[in-house]
């Protein structure tokens, strides 16, 4: 009889695999699920290219980029659909996965908002000593049944809405040439600030008007 192949080792630092998920997964246990292995990730001292790719599999970037678009989704090829959801992803993972520490959430609270159907809308506050951090979070359930954030507020200012207003401006100005340059320049704008110490966090990316 043949013999089979050992599968082949996981990368050092690679995120490991979420359990298996019921067809009606919990929101709420979705983002404690994520909280865990986050925190399990920076404690083995994963790469940001890890948490990254670990990020991933809890946000829905090309969610987010579509509802971005609105009705201009359509209208892009593939490939500069592909090109958005990766800019899109650079650019969020440059701005927060930074800011992420060892044991810098001591507790976090969760309650749902609202949820009808596939869709959720969660509170959290992290707290760590005095302060917190609240955060506000929009899910969709997927095909394999699992929940994604697809929107976030952060410190009073969504993601998605203050896209919506941006990324069809930029659209105008120059296409998808534009739009993409402007997100690649407010990630490298992210990379400076965090390379200045003590250099005050920006606001949320995509929310300043177009220049």
């Amino acid at each position: 009889a043949p013999v089979k192949a050992a599968p082949a080792a996981a990368p050092k630092g690679a995120p490991k695999p979420p359990p298996k998920a019921p067809p009606l997964a919990d929101p709420v246990l979705t983002v404690r699920e994520a909280e865990a292995r986050v925190l399990e990730a920076l404690q083995e001292g994963a790469s940001q290219e890890a948490l990254g790719a670990l990020a991933a599999e809890y946000v829905d970037y090309q969610g987010l980029a579509r509802r971005s678009l609105g009705p201009h989704w359509a209208k892009q090829t593939r490939a500069d659909q592909a090109a958005l959801v990766a800019a899109l992803r650079a650019l969020l993972e440059a701005t927060y996965l930074s800011r992420l520490q060892p044991g810098a959430a001591a507790r976090t609270e969760v309650t749902v908002v609202r949820r009808k159907g596939i869709d959720a809308e969660l509170h959290v506050v992290a707290a760590a000593g005095e302060r917190q951090v609240p955060l506000d979070l929009r899910l969709e359930r997927g095909r394999d049944g699992r929940w994604r954030v697809y929107d976030a507020t952060v410190a009073g200012l969504a993601l998605l809405e203050g896209y919506q207003e941006q990324f069809p401006q930029l659209l105008e100005l120059g296409g998808m040439k534009r739009l993409l340059a402007q997100l690649e320049s407010e990630r490298q704008a992210q990379l400076r600030r965090q390379a200045t110490p003590a250099a005050p966090a920006g606001p949320p990316p995509g929310q300043p008007p177009p220049r």
